[in-house]
């Protein structure tokens, strides 16, 4: 029998005739359509891109303008003007006008720094900084120093509308404050914050570099525009001028992009015939029926079953045999998880999470108000502005705006600090305060607000002859691999009560349950430390407190990551 037509050869002609040639044929012809297509398409979708983009920071844009009208159109900032001139009171002055900008400014991460100018006071200058941290005081003093008379020479031709300028890599927006008469009376400057308002630009496909122009003039720039790189521009219009954004982007990109098209449909073609073949003889027994089993195994858990796991067939080896295994971890800890947060959350279920973290207790609140108005009277603004900063650190804290429960060291350290600031300003020289802190721990995540209410309860209970409150932190931890067994330490002069010490051990039991209203909140606090430390790294982490046998009282945090 010839070979030619034996039945293997038969086979092999009609799927190479039958198969083959024309799946290569079509993948040759689609190749030529794709590499004709694609410089285009490509093309099309930075352009698409870019134009979005560009919408995007102009309506940005927009908004920071609609947000500097809230100064001029209502007549708050006009009436505070309107009574200094008849009461002459510069301090009242001030405190309704940094107030207003707070209010307004404060929070808006597209403002770096707001500055209001009264045009009869120019030396006078009223400004918040935003919280993110970009409101820094060295921008302020930059402002002051560099672009605070542009500002107001520019202003002079303004009228009512509003300007953008630069001035070394600083971006601003300048409107005035039209009173009676329509009389400029204030000028209100606004540093924006580029990396916020022009972050769509970021978007553009294979990004490099961008400019921002506005009426013809450079606003902002970041990034490469080498040789190499394409650049593509849009052009907006706001409503008091014309911006123009351009980016650059790396156009290797499409070159890589053609020849990884070319390279895969040529493997695709030399291997096509063993792959399939290949492709029948493993699908049934190494994909279909191992899928198949997870497939129902995961309909069960989402039914509730949790804990359902899958039995390994005969031969099964490989990923499919990697991701059974794996699914059967996952679906077990998925179990021990779900067990976890029930407890959790009975754990919490008599204590709203927020309540327990705000550790501030009211009567602490009213001495820091207290001690504020009177540096207000007594030593001028700086130092109440560094009160007021400390105690909207503590603030923002204990509000948690942004739901994280684990922090790094170094963040809850910051809460720390402004905590100990306004207890200095409290007892003044009868307070000391030191620490002694391992710096490599710093970047260790830990949960929020456990160590201010420990140093809070130590400075309340912190007695000597003296009458010098003493506290003293030491911060330091073992490493073995990826895990961090930290330890912390407040020690304190005195030695707690027989009575203390009995509500002490009440406090740091696994079955205690303290009612918010039953408690001082220095003890809440106390309380809430030991329980979420429980919760989240088990029982050999947690709170104790003991006396060294030298009239001291240590506090140790325990965190066993």
């Amino acid at each position: 029998m010839n070979k030619k037509n034996s039945l293997k050869w038969q086979m092999l002609r009609l799927l190479a005739l039958g198969w083959f040639v024309p799946l290569a044929a079509i993948v040759v012809a689609f190749l030529v359509v794709v590499s004709g297509r694609i410089d285009d398409q490509s093309q099309r979708t930075i352009t698409t891109s870019m134009e979005k983009a560009a919408d995007i920071s102009i309506l940005r844009l927009l908004d920071c303008i609609d947000s500097s009208k809230d100064a001029s159109y209502l007549s708050y900032i006009g009436d505070y003007w309107s009574e200094y001139q008849q009461d002459g009171d510069s301090g009242k002055l001030y405190n309704n006008v940094t107030n207003f900008l707070s209010q307004h400014y404060k929070y808006d991460p597209s403002f770096d720094i707001t500055v209001l100018i009264f045009t009869d006071e120019p030396g006078n200058l009223y400004y918040t900084g935003n919280t993110t941290g970009r409101g820094s005081v060295s921008r302020f003093r930059f402002f002051k120093d560099s672009v605070q008379e542009k500002a107001l020479l520019i202003s002079q031709d303004l009228d009512t509308r509003t300007e953008f300028f630069a001035l070394d890599g600083h971006v601003y927006m300048i409107r005035n404050l039209i009173g009676r008469g329509f009389k400029r009376y204030a000028v209100l400057i606004m540093e924006i914050n580029p990396e916020e308002v022009f972050e769509s630009l970021k978007s553009v496909w294979e990004y490099r570099g961008m400019e921002v122009f506005y009426k013809g003039e450079k606003l902002y720039s970041e990034g490469d525009f080498g040789s190499l790189l394409g650049l593509v521009s849009c052009k907006r219009k706001s409503v008091d001028g014309e911006f123009e954004f351009s980016v650059s982007y790396d156009t290797t990109a499409v070159g890589l992009e053609k020849r990884s098209i070319n390279i895969t449909f040529f493997i695709l073609i030399i291997f096509l015939l063993p792959m399939i073949l290949l492709v029948f003889y493993f699908f049934n027994r190494r994909i279909n029926r191992p899928i198949t089993n997870l497939t129902k195994a995961s309909k069960e858990i989402a039914a509730g079953e949790y804990g359902t796991t899958v039995d390994e067939l005969d031969g099964q080896s490989g990923e499919i045999a990697d991701l059974t295994r794996n699914f059967n971890k996952m679906s077990n800890k998925l179990g021990e998880q779900f067990n976890r947060i029930f407890v959790e959350e009975i754990a919490l279920r008599d204590a709203n999470i927020h309540a327990l973290q705000s550790q501030i207790n009211p009567h602490f609140l009213n001495n820091t108000l207290e001690i504020i108005n009177w540096e207000a009277r007594m030593n001028g603004q700086e130092k109440v502005s560094s009160m007021i900063e400390a105690l909207s650190v503590m603030m923002s804290a204990t509000m948690d705006r942004n739901r994280q429960s684990l922090i790094a060291l170094s963040e809850e350290l910051e809460y720390v600090n402004a905590y100990i600031y306004i207890i200095k300003c409290r007892y003044q020289d009868r307070f000391v305060y030191e620490e002694h802190i391992d710096k490599a721990l710093l970047p260790v995540k830990v949960p929020r607000l456990i160590i201010q209410p420990v140093i809070e309860n130590a400075v309340e209970y912190s007695y000597s002859e003296d009458g010098i409150r003493r506290v003293r932190m030491e911060i330091e931890g073992d490493s073995d691999g990826d895990r961090i067994d930290m330890r912390i330490r407040i020690i304190n002069p005195g030695v707690p009560s027989d009575e203390d010490v009995a509500k002490i051990k009440e406090l740091l039991r696994d079955d205690m349950d303290i009612r918010p209203m039953e408690e001082r909140s220095t003890r809440i606090g106390i309380r809430n430390v030991q329980r979420r430390l429980k919760i989240l790294y088990g029982a050999e982490s947690g709170l104790t407190i003991e006396t060294d046998g030298n009239g001291n009282t240590i506090s140790t945090i325990f965190v066993k990551n």
